[in-house]
């Protein structure tokens, strides 16, 4: 695939791959370019002799295999993968290739420790991967190390006025260039650990719909099971008995079930919406159909609530009928609304609490879990065989 192909192709992540490696590894090549250069300077040089042929081409090869190796080793780094053993060993076995050929080749003081120099650089770049406190003081040391085996190469080198300029740069680019390849890393890093949130973003959003579908299924097959299954007791009884009521009852339970149903898809279709009124009505004929004798006191009234705060009330409701038909005994229930201030309070108590009721199963915690962005909070108290369910939920004014 050609290099533009797999750019389109890349996603962000990759594309900085590609930039970082694709900017690093072709300065590496600018070795050899170098080394030629250094060689018209030793030319050009009235007391140094020009290197003959056979001498810079090795110079040049040594050059150009160390940088094979250190392209390698620099893409290997961007792209987060391991070096192995072989890789460093060609690398090291090439560097000293290319300071070797360089002073040979370069029998004159400013090209012998120019070449050197470049070699030093090209093999320190590497070393960028670990920390600074860890490749500075090595790469001094190569660099001090070119600079040592070029003034021992030429005679004439070591005399003249600028080697401890020539060696200060040898140094300050040995630093330089692995300080280049750590900031491009860190710059992948940071991209990368971008990357990997944004997929840990996505993950918990598909986790967060995957909890919010299954706390809506729980709320509304839980009532309507629980109706279904109060009905059909009622349904077998009157059977038994030989009362009539027994298929209005049976037909009861169909229409439960089938409204159900559509509640279901609705759920499925992400497009349900649940309504206070209703709740109220289909609360209390539930706890009357269970033998629960019900009271509502409704204090919402004055300016009309925000849909939101609505249906978050409707789905407390729900709940709280649900467990009070499914887990009490209770021959009372009462469920008021209680509007004061920039709040409204949703209550439910009944006389019949148990030990299964008053602890927070998961129809509670889901419960807590869709009040919580409405800034609302849900209070259970359970003493004397009385279970209070309440939450508080804000009004936006």
């Amino acid at each position: 695939m050609r290099l533009a192909d797999r750019w389109r192709a890349a996603d962000d992540l990759r594309r900085v791959e590609l930039y970082t490696r694709w900017s690093l590894q072709p300065l590496v090549f600018l070795a050899p370019f170098l080394v030629v250069a250094f060689s018209a300077d030793a030319a050009a040089d009235a007391g140094a002799r020009p290197p003959a042929g056979a001498g810079l081409a090795a110079a040049v090869a040594g050059s150009c295999a160390q940088a094979a190796a250190v392209a390698v080793l620099v893409g290997r780094a961007v792209d987060g993968k391991p070096w192995g053993r072989r890789l460093p060993a060609a690398w090291a076995g090439t560097s000293v290739l290319a300071l070797l050929t360089a002073v040979l080749a370069f029998d004159g003081g400013v090209a012998s420790g120019s070449a050197a120099g470049v070699a030093a650089v090209t093999a320190a770049a590497p070393l960028g991967r670990h920390r600074f406190r860890r490749y500075a003081p090595v790469a001094a040391a190569i660099a001090l190390v070119a600079s040592a085996a070029a003034a021992l190469a030429a005679d004439g080198w070591r005399q003249q006025s600028t080697v401890g300029v020539s060696v200060g740069l040898h140094v300050f680019y040995a630093v330089l260039a692995p300080a280049l390849l750590q900031m491009s890393l860190w710059l992948v890093e940071v991209v990368r650990r971008l990357a990997a949130a944004e997929r840990d973003r996505a993950r918990l959003a598909v986790a967060e719909e995957r909890l919010r579908f299954a706390r809506d299924l729980h709320d509304v097959v839980g009532r309507d099971l629980s109706a279904i299954a109060v009905t059909s007791d009622l349904v077998a009884e009157l059977a038994r008995r030989g009362r009539p009521e027994a298929a209005d009852k049976a037909v009861e339970v169909r229409e439960i079930a089938q409204g159900s149903l559509e509640q279901i898809r609705a759920v499925v279709r992400g497009y349900r919406a649940v309504d206070l009124q209703q709740e109220l009505d289909g609360s209390v004929a539930l706890l009357r159909s269970a033998g629960v004798q019900c009271t509502v006191r409704d204090d919402s009234g004055g300016a009309p609530l925000p849909a939101e705060v609505r249906s978050a009330a409707a789905w407390v409701i729900r709940e709280g009928v649900t467990n009070v038909v499914r887990h009490s005994a209770a021959t009372w229930c009462r469920i008021s609304l209680l509007r004061g201030g920039a709040g409204l309070e949703v209550r439910l108590e009944n006389d019949g609490a148990t030990a299964a009721e008053g602890g927070r199963g998961s129809g509670l915690a889901g419960l807590a879990e869709r009040l919580r962005p409405l800034g609302g909070d849900l209070d259970v108290r359970h003493a004397d065989g009385t279970f209070e369910l309440s939450a508080r939920l804000e009004v936006p004014a």
